[in-house]
């Protein structure tokens, strides 16, 4: 499966837990590849796999896709755990499946997380600040938890006729990105 753009908002698979990767074949292996190169065109730092319609437990990030491609630091993270988590902080957050819209959310400052890369090799990875939001975001798509589940009743108001629009798209089984 190639992906051919990122799933909108409305659209009812973003909205799906995600199941466990149990085998990693080329089938894997070619999706994965064609999140990358969608990766470096959209305007994100990762995409999980809901994102393009495959209802599995993974998601891909590069911390520096705006790097020159000598530099970028791709990372696939599969059937992944969170494992520690520590403070809060408020920032902005986009999402590619809601173009255009950025809200405060609140998420856990630091962040620890477990899961396996492509060859089956288990990766344990710290972070905190930016890198922890991507991670918790990318956690949420696995969960079928939205952006707009963690916006505020404020923000929801004030960007009713964006979010309406996107849903529509969505629903029609319309692409975003």
């Amino acid at each position: 499966m190639k992906p051919t753009g990122i799933l909108p908002y409305g659209d009812p698979r973003l909205k799906l837990r995600s199941e466990e990767v149990t085998r990693i074949d080329q089938h894997l292996c070619d999706l994965v590849k064609s999140m990358f190169e969608m990766l470096y065109v959209v305007p994100g730092i990762g995409i999980a796999a809901p994102q393009v319609g495959c209802n599995q437990r993974f998601f891909v990030f590069d911390m520096n896709r705006r790097a020159d491609p000598s530099k970028r630091t791709p990372v696939t993270l599969i059937n992944p755990v969170v494992t520690a988590q520590e403070g809060t902080m408020t920032g902005e957050e986009g999402c590619l499946s809601f173009p255009g819209v950025f809200v405060p959310v609140e998420r856990s400052f630091r962040i620890e997380i477990k899961g396996t890369d492509l060859d089956g090799k288990e990766l344990v990875f710290q972070g905190e600040g930016l890198f922890a939001r991507l991670i918790q975001h990318e956690m949420d798509h696995l969960e079928g938890i939205l952006l707009s589940e963690r916006m505020t009743r404020w923000d929801r108001l004030r960007l009713h006729q964006e979010i309406k629009a996107i849903e529509r798209k969505g629903k029609k089984g319309g692409r975003g990105f």
